[in-house]
């Protein structure tokens, strides 16, 4: 897939980067939340400098993300038990229906 060099600014820096055609929309607003992101860790923290203010914001973003794979997980456990219930009440109803038919 060809790439372009697009302009994108974090914590009023400007950084040219590579992006896929067709991929600008979702790369400028994926550069517009993380600079959001840094804005407010910067706010937050007080740090003057950007290694560690991107290094904050990344660590942070890491444990959101960890956080919601662990919950999508436990999410998808309690769909997979409802779904072997309702698995097991369909067999049971089939098989006492089968059974209703033998007599």
């Amino acid at each position: 897939m060809a790439a372009k060099t697009m302009d994108i600014k974090l914590l009023e820096r400007n950084y040219k980067v590579a992006c896929p055609v067709g991929q600008e929309s979702a790369l400028q607003q994926a550069a517009d939340t993380l600079n959001e992101r840094l804005m407010e860790t910067k706010e937050r923290t007080q740090l003057t400098n950007v290694e560690q203010i991107a290094v904050m914001t990344a660590l942070n973003l890491c444990h959101e993300w960890i956080q919601d794979q662990n919950e999508q997980s436990a999410k998808t456990a309690k769909l997979e038990e409802k779904i072997q219930l309702l698995q097991a009440t369909i067999e049971q109803a089939m098989s006492e229906q089968r059974s209703q038919r033998n007599r």
